[in-house]
């Protein structure tokens, strides 16, 4: 069958893996975690950019068929008629959306504020204390020391997992994409369930559908061995807040350092600033 494809994006730790729970209660819709769809587009893009075979007898029909059945080939099996692929990239992505799936990407980009973010990557550290996490194994690596602060300095780095998503996001504001994006509070999804999907899906322009937000389970749990870190998307059945303030995890040097990088809610963000001039 044939798919109407919408997308995710968004930030680590702000509540995708709890939205696609939700969202998958809905009979219409499927969603699974991060894909490979967007690099597989991508690097069949850049082969015959710099294929030699293709270079010499190019077949830019073939080419475009090819890169633009990835999507739809990669879902094969599902009834549902509805999907929403995730992955951090597409909003850095929305020309390549354009040019191979839809003229009117539709990305939601769950979003957080960032000592909210570190603060949740660092208490799920702390949790498993007996597991030498991701982050930490790269500081011993680097031959950091391996404190608080040294975590999320790295998680902020140009290669942390956190900057990198915020960096992909960004560049759609740069280029004046908003408007294929739904920013997504994490605290609204925790705090206004309904409202929040009611929202989405007049994003989407589809149909709304009523869940239940006592009664959420995470039917597509995804590996953490890359992650070595336990529950990284573990999903509470019951949709609520439950996380530490980030003042009780956080050093003042961290809260301050990255302060108010949120560019989706503070106009003339120094964030979008500084990375244009990069």
């Amino acid at each position: 069958m044939n798919h109407n494809f919408y997308f995710m994006a968004g930030l680590p730790r702000a509540g995708s893996t709890l939205l696609k729970s939700i969202i998958n209660q809905n009979p219409n819709i499927y969603t699974q975690p991060v894909t490979p769809v967007m690099e597989l587009m991508y690097h069949n893009e850049q082969y015959f950019l710099t294929s030699e075979q293709y270079i010499g007898y190019p077949n830019p029909e073939g080419a475009y068929k090819l890169i633009s059945n990835i999507i739809e080939n990669y879902y094969f099996k599902v009834e549902k008629p509805i999907i929403i692929d995730h992955n951090r990239a597409w909003a850095n992505n929305i020309e390549r959306l354009k040019t191979y799936i839809t003229p009117n990407p539709k990305i939601i980009c769950p979003v957080r504020d960032i000592s909210e973010i570190l603060t949740s990557f660092i208490t799920m550290i702390h949790r498993n204390s007996d597991e030498v996490s991701f982050i930490d194994q790269t500081l011993i690596d680097k031959g950091f020391t391996v404190d608080d602060d040294n975590r999320c300095q790295y998680l902020m780095s140009d290669e942390g997992i956190v900057e990198q998503a915020l960096w992909a996001q960004s560049q759609a504001f740069i280029r004046n994409e908003t408007d294929h994006l739904l920013m997504v509070e994490y605290d609204d999804i925790v705090n206004t369930p309904q409202e929040t999907m009611d929202r989405i899906y007049n994003f989407l322009e589809i149909d709304g559908y009523k869940h239940d937000f006592n009664n959420v389970k995470n039917n597509h749990r995804e590996s953490e061995k890359q992650w070595n870190l336990k529950d990284m998307h573990h999903v509470r059945n019951k949709v609520q807040k439950i996380s530490k303030k980030p003042e009780d995890v956080l050093s003042p040097f961290i809260l301050n350092k990255y302060s108010k990088l949120e560019y989706w809610k503070y106009p003339n963000n120094t964030y979008l600033e500084n990375d244009s001039n990069k």
